[in-house]
């Protein structure tokens, strides 16, 4: 099979669906997952509520322009307790290369 030319029968192969609604419930959802995502990767509050304003987030901005900031911000505020409490902090550990700086999640 040709690399571009996708084959119909794979499983695994990549659909996109469009699925249309006028329910801020359904937003809403779709903002949890977003912070509920960054949260667990351990992002602090102002940097998701940044995500959320930042044109380049397609979904996170969506979400923002249509339920708000206020509901983005009550959002982040009382899923942050459930799944907060990570801190991403720096390490160094040296190699035959010399130093590398990597990001370590701790509980």
């Amino acid at each position: 099979m040709p690399y571009d030319d996708p084959d119909v029968t794979d499983p695994m192969s990549l659909n996109g669906v469009v699925v249309e609604t006028d329910s801020d419930a359904a937003m809403r959802d779709m903002a949890e997952c977003f912070v509920e995502e960054y949260i667990r990767s351990g992002f602090d509050k102002d940097r998701i509520l940044k995500m959320f304003q930042t044109k380049a987030y397609a979904g996170p901005f969506l979400a923002y322009q249509t339920i708000g900031e206020d509901a983005i911000r009550l959002i982040i505020d009382e899923l942050f307790p459930l799944w907060g409490g990570r801190q991403v902090k720096t390490t160094s550990t040296s190699s035959a290369n010399g130093q590398i700086s990597l990001p370590i999640l701790e509980s």
